[in-house]
Order: C-alpha cells, then sequence, then structure tokens
C-alpha cells in the first residue's frame, strides 16, 4: 500500500471513495464542491493525503486550511474534515496512519492546532489520535416570528429579497473588517465572504449588509414543520450601529417568519456581552467540537472556547 499527496487528476476518484463510505448525506458530493472547498479556499489548498493499493484509491484524509485572528495576531490551524475508506478496507488502521500523517505534516509546516466537529462514532477514533473533547460551542437562541410559517416556499421567495450577491456587491472590493477585540474569529473580507456564502455550491444564503455600519449574512434550516433562521455571521463595523442590527434583524423575521433564531455571537462587539441581537445564552447547544496541538502546544485561547468565538458559517457544512 502506497501512502501519498494526492493530486488534481485524483479528485473524481476520491469523491467516489467518498461517496462509497459516506453516501451523500445532508451534502451532495461532487467534484465541483470538493474544488470549492479544498482549492478555491482563501485560506489555501487543503492538505489531501490518500492510500493507494495496486493503483486504487482506497483512502483519503483531507486536512481544510483555516486562520483565525485577534488584535492584528493570527493562529493557523486546519480542520479535520472528509475522511474515508472504501468499506472493505476498514479496520486495518488506514485512518489512523493517514490522519497521523497529515499530523504530523502540518505541525512542520507550523500550523497551531488541528479542529474539527466529529460526530460520535469517530469522536472515539479522533481521542485516541492525541485530541480532546471541547466540549459543544456556545449559541445564543431566541423566538422568531410571533406567528411562524410553515410555508417553507413562501420562504425560500422571501429569501430572494435578500440575495447574497447584490448585498456583497455593496461592499468595496478591499472591504475588510478590523478585529481589535480579544476574541479569536475568522478575518472577514470580502473574498472570504464571497468564497463562503456567494459561491457555496450545497447551500443558499441570504445577507443584509449596510456598508460601514452592520451586516447579516444567514441560511433557512428546516426544523420538523418549521424554519429556523440560523445567523451565520454578524458584525458591526462601529458599536453605535448595534440598534441598526438590532432593526435589520427583525426586517429579516417579519419577511422570513422562522419560528426560531440561532446565532453564536456579533463580531466584535459581543465581548462581555449576555444578550446579542436580543437573543439569550450562551447555551452549550452547539456541535460538538475537538483539538489536538500542532505547533501550539498550549492552546489557552481556545480550550472550552475561552478567546474562541467562532461563527456558525464557520463552524457548518465542512
Amino acid at each position: 500500500m502506497v501512502i501519498e499527496n494526492a493530486q488534481t487528476t485524483d479528485f473524481e476518484e476520491i469523491v467516489q471513495v467518498l461517496k462509497s463510505s459516506l453516501g451523500e448525506g445532508l451534502l451532495p458530493k461532487s467534484v465541483e464542491y470538493f474544488v470549492w472547498k479544498h482549492i478555491k479556499n482563501p485560506f489555501g489548498k487543503s492538505k489531501m493525503i490518500l492510500a493507494r493499493e495496486e493503483g486504487k484509491i482506497v483512502a483519503v484524509r483531507v486536512f481544510m486550511k483555516w486562520t483565525f485572528a485577534r488584535e492584528g495576531s493570527l493562529v493557523h490551524a486546519v480542520r479535520a474534515v472528509d475522511t474515508s475508506t472504501l468499506p472493505e478496507y476498514q479496520g486495518k488502521g488506514i485512518f489512523s496512519k493517514l490522519t497521523m500523517k497529515a499530523v504530523e505534516e502540518c505541525k512542520q509546516e507550523g500550523f497551531a492546532m488541528v479542529f474539527n466537529t466529529p460526530n460520535p462514532i469517530s469522536l472515539k477514533g479522533y481521542l485516541k489520535l492525541g485530541w480532546f473533547s471541547n466540549g459543544k460551542m456556545p449559541l445564543y437562541i431566541g423566538l422568531g416570528s410571533v406567528f411562524p410559517s410553515i410555508n417553507q416556499k413562501k420562504q425560500q421567495a422571501a429569501l430572494q429579497l435578500f440575495d447574497i450577491q447584490k448585498e456583497l456587491g455593496k461592499l468595496s472590493v478591499d472591504w475588510q473588517l478590523k478585529n481589535n477585540s480579544n476574541i479569536y474569529r475568522t478575518p472577514l473580507n470580502k473574498d472570504y465572504l464571497s468564497w463562503r456564502y456567494a459561491d457555496c455550491p450545497v447551500a443558499t444564503y441570504g445577507a443584509l449588509i449596510e456598508p460601514g455600519k452592520f451586516g447579516i449574512i444567514f441560511r433557512l434550516k428546516k426544523v420538523f414543520n418549521f424554519t429556523e433562521l440560523r445567523i451565520c455571521e454578524t458584525w458591526v463595523e462601529q458599536e453605535e450601529h448595534l440598534i441598526e442590527l438590532m432593526h435589520a434583524k427583525k426586517k429579516i423575521i417579519r419577511k422570513i417568519r422562522p419560528a426560531m433564531v440561532t446565532c453564536s455571537g456579533i463580531f466584535h462587539f459581543d465581548a462581555g456581552s449576555k444578550n446579542p441581537l436580543g437573543l439569550f445564552g450562551p447555551f452549550s447547544k452547539g456541535p460538538l467540537t475537538t483539538l489536538r496541538p500542532l505547533s501550539d502546544e498550549s492552546l489557552t485561547s481556545f480550550k472550552q472556547f475561552e478567546s474562541w468565538s467562532p461563527s456558525l458559517g464557520t463552524m457548518e457544512l465542512f
């Protein structure tokens, strides 16, 4: 068996391995999605390691590059995402070999940590390989419309009122949000927002943006017969615009009529705030996260979300 780095010519076969092992699941697996996620990512091309048996790809392990920033300092990280072994090759330790090879290479390349949001089945495997549980991501939760809609076709039509391309078009090409807080977050700029939300091939997002003031990016998630308004990214450029941000949230709720609203905080004036966007929390209701130190052995700021507040958009989908 040969373990090596993946090449562009391997993508079609890699996607087939992912489908064979994982199925389509909630997200359709395609070369287009794989390229968007691992090649077009503005933080850099993913580390992709695979195992071959007689020329056939039998397993793949991918670490996606990411960056967090606070007060001008950057932490370069990787996120353990796509991993798959063909059913007939499972139970032979291939997952561990590929994962640890990726870990060692990323450590040598200076990445501070690896993080991910494993499911209960894969969690045990990660813990054995040196990851530790960081608990569930804190979320703020609130009621949506007094009269929530159950007509999801009308809600999807209302979503078109908040066209993501049009809203992002309001921002200048070189727009970026300064993070002067002591909280680590994904740095926001137009290139990142366009890649993550406007160009995403597997989900549709809405937005309401006022340049120089605030921005909200969201998507709709079905919860039984109702809809959750999931605020994936939200920011204010000056603290005095918080009231306008609140009005924008209410406008979206009036048009969409969701049953509930979820958010992970406001970039970047939420430090010390107990009630961002009029929501309640934080509650440990978000995805379970795990971390593993690489070149940074301490990770003090990231443990138990002490000084780390990733957005829902950072943590979802992948």
